[in-house]
C-alpha cells in the first residue's frame, strides 16, 4: 500500500482511500498504477475512485488522458478553494501600515528574469559596519538524525519506530498530566475493579458511529480497548475531532456495564506547559528564516533575491532598515534550496537550470554574496537531493563542497539546534497538509494554526502511511521532546508570523512566484518575505521585499 501511496505522491498527486482500495483490488496493482501514470501526460491532483473507474484499463492507451476532466477540475477546486479561500483576503489587507511589517523597496521590476549575472555585482558600503560582525557564532545541534539513520524497512525496525513513540510520549503524559498520573496498562483495566480509569495509548482507529458519536480504538502494549465519546458530552467530543491515527493520547473514563466499551469522560494530549520557560541571548543578535528559495524553477524571484542581498550587505534600505541587516548573525533556510527535478507533472518545461547539481551550484554562487560574518544554516525539504522519506539526513558532502565559501552548517529535516542559547525546532513541513485534511477544522493555508497542533501533540507527523512518507527509524525522531523557543517550518509558500504558550511560530515564506501548477489550482503564495527575530528579545519584524519605488 505505502509503494502505491508514495508512487503517487512523488509527482505530486494525493489518493482518496476508496481509490486505494479499488486500486489494491488489482492484481498487479503496482503494475495497474504504472499502465495509468505512463498513459498520463498531466496527473491530477487527487486520484478518486471515479477517475479510475472512467479509465478503461483494457484501452487505457486510447483514452485521452491528456487533460484532467471537469469532475476531476471541479473536486480539486472545491479542495482547494476551501484550502485557500481566505488568501486572497489576506494579499489584500498587507497594503495596509502594520509596524511589524518593513518593506524594502526594489529597483527593479519583478516581472523579466534575465538572472543576476545582468545585474551590477553586490558590495557592502565602505562605511557599513555591520553589528554581528564583532560576535562568534554560537551553534549547537541538540536533536539531528545526520549519521543516526539505522532503518532497513523490516518489520523490527516498524516496531522500534512505534514503541519509542509509545514510550516516550507515554511517560510525557504521565509526568505532565496530573489527571494521568495513575495511568493502567489496558489488560488491566477490566480486573482493576476501579471506577474511574486513565489509559494512554496509541490510536490505531478513530471513526464516527451510525449514531454520530466518536468510536476510538486504542492500543497499548499490553491490548486494546474500543473507547467511546459520546456527542452529549461537547466539550470531550469537540476535543476528539482533533485525534489523528498513530498519535499516543490519554483518556479517562469508566468501563461500560458488560465492560466491552470504554466510556470517556476527557481526552488528553501531551500540551505543553502555560509557563514554558523561553531562553534569551546575551547579545542583541538577530536569525533570519529564509525557505523555499527553489533556484532553478522559472519562477525563481531573482530580482527580488538581488534586492536581499543588496539589503543584507547594508547597500539597500533606509537607516532602520540597514540597523536590522547590521545585527543579523544567522540565516535559517528550512529546506527546498533549490526547485529538483521530477517533484511533478511536467516539472522540467518549468525549470531554468535542468540539471539538479548546477541549481545547487547557482544557489551556492548566489550565497557568496551573502556577507561572510553571517552562519548559514541549511536543512533539506522535499524538492532537495536527499531521500524523500522523513526524518531526512542532510545533503551529501557533495553537495555540501559547493558552499564552502560560507559559513555553513547542515542540519537534517527536522532538526533541534541552539543560536547563541535560543533553541529553535526547524522543519520543512511537508506533513502540515496531512494535518489541514484530517482535522476538519485546519487549512494549508493557516500553517500557524496546523503548527499549534503539532505542538498540543508533540510530534510533528503522527500519521502513516499518509502524504508525507515516514522512515521506520528505531528512534522516532519526528517527536517533539524538548519545547523549543522558536518553531520554524515552510513548504506552503506563506509568510505568516503566530505564537502558542511562549513558543514563536513562523512560516519562513519562499523566493518562488506563483508557478503554473498553483494556478491551475488558484493557490497564491506569499512570497519574498524574510521573517526576522531578535534573539535577545524575542520580538520578530517580517522585511518584504515585493515592493517598488
Amino acid at each position: 500500500m505505502q509503494t502505491i501511496i508514495n508512487l503517487f505522491s512523488a509527482h505530486g498527486t494525493f489518493v482518496q482511500p476508496d481509490a486505494l482500495d479499488y486500486i489494491l483490488s488489482k492484481d498487479d496493482p503496482y503494475g495497474y498504477c504504472k499502465h495509468i501514470m505512463d498513459a498520463l501526460t498531466e496527473m491530477p491532483l487527487i486520484i478518486t475512485i471515479d477517475f479510475l473507474k472512467n479509465i478503461d484499463p483494457a484501452s487505457v492507451d486510447q483514452v485521452p488522458l491528456t487533460k484532467v476532466s471537469p469532475n476531476e477540475k471541479n473536486l480539486q477546486k472545491k479542495m482547494l478553494s476551501k484550502l485557500l479561500s481566505n488568501q486572497i483576503l489576506r494579499q489584500e489587507e498587507e497594503d495596509e501600515t502594520d509596524e511589524d511589517i518593513d518593506e524594502v523597496q526594489s529597483e527593479t521590476t519583478p516581472e523579466t528574469h534575465k538572472g543576476l549575472s545582468s545585474l551590477p555585482p553586490i558590495s557592502s558600503p565602505v562605511t557599513w559596519r555591520p553589528f554581528s560582525k564583532d560576535y562568534d557564532s554560537n551553534i549547537r545541534i541538540i536533536k539531528d538524525i545526520t549519521g543516526k539513520s539505522t532503518c532497513e524497512g523490516t518489520t523490527d525496525d516498524f516496531t522500534k519506530l512505534f514503541a519509542n513513540r509509545f514510550d516516550v510520549l507515554r511517560e510525557q503524559l504521565r509526568k505532565q498530566r496530573r489527571e494521568l498520573a495513575n495511568v493502567l496498562p489496558i489488560s488491566r483495566m477490566r480486573k482493576s475493579g476501579l471506577k474511574d480509569i486513565q489509559l494512554v495509548g496509541i490510536v490505531n482507529e478513530i471513526r464516527t458511529t451510525q449514531n454520530g458519536n466518536r468510536l476510538v480504538e486504542l492500543e497499548d502494549d499490553t491490548g486494546m480497548v474500543a473507547a467511546i465519546i459520546l456527542q452529549s458530552n461537547r466539550d470531550v467530543f469537540q476535543t476528539a475531532q482533533t485525534i489523528v491515527t498513530d498519535e499516543i493520547i490519554g483518556i479517562t473514563g469508566q468501563l461500560s456495564n458488560n465492560k466491552d466499551l470504554f466510556l470517556v469522560n476527557s481526552v488528553i494530549f501531551p500540551d505543553i506547559s502555560l509557563h514554558n520557560r523561553k531562553h534569551a541571548a546575551e547579545e542583541p543578535l538577530y536569525a533570519a528564516f529564509l525557505s523555499d528559495i527553489h533556484v532553478g524553477s522559472k519562477d525563481f524571484m531573482e530580482k527580488q533575491w538581488y534586492s536581499f542581498l543588496r539589503w543584507i550587505n547594508g547597500d539597500l534600505g533606509n537607516s532602520r532598515q540597514k540597523d536590522v541587516a547590521g545585527k543579523i548573525k544567522y540565516l535559517v533556510v528550512p529546506g527546498d534550496i533549490v526547485d529538483g527535478i521530477g517533484i511533478y507533472p511536467n516539472q522540467d518545461k518549468e525549470l531554468s537550470i535542468v540539471d539538479l547539481y548546477k541549481q545547487y551550484e547557482a544557489l551556492a554562487s548566489y550565497f557568496t554574496s551573502i556577507p561572510d560574518h553571517i552562519s548559514i544554516i541549511i536543512q533539506p525539504g522535499n524538492h532537495d537531493a536527499v531521500r524523500p522519506a522523513e526524518p531526512q539526513p542532510t545533503f551529501d558532502k557533495e553537495i555540501q563542497k559547493l558552499f564552502s565559501n560560507n559559513d555553513v552548517t547542515f542540519v537534517a529535516n527536522p532538526s533541534y539546534f541552539s543560536l547563541h542559547g535560543v533553541e529553535i525546532l526547524s522543519y520543512h513541513g511537508s506533513s502540515l497538509l496531512d494535518y489541514a485534511t484530517n482535522i476538519q477544522h485546519l487549512q494549508y493555508n493557516e500553517p500557524i494554526e496546523i503548527m499549534k497542533v503539532m505542538l498540543q501533540k508533540h510530534h510533528l507527523a503522527p500519521m502513516y502511511g499518509g502524504y508525507t512518507p515516514l522512515a521506520p527509524e528505531k528512534k522516532d525522531y519526528m517527536i517533539i521532546d524538548q519545547i523549543p523557543d522558536i518553531f520554524v517550518t515552510g513548504h506552503v509558500h506563506l509568510a505568516t508570523l503566530g505564537e502558542y504558550r511562549g513558543v514563536t511560530l513562523i512560516n519562513a515564506s519562499s523566493w518562488q512566484d506563483q508557478t503554473s501548477y498553483q494556478k491551475m489550482l488558484n493557490f497564491i503564495p506569499d512570497p519574498a518575505k524574510l521573517p526576522i527575530v531578535d534573539l535577545q528579545s524575542g520580538k520578530v519584524t517580517m522585511m518584504d521585499f515585493n515592493k517598488q519605488m
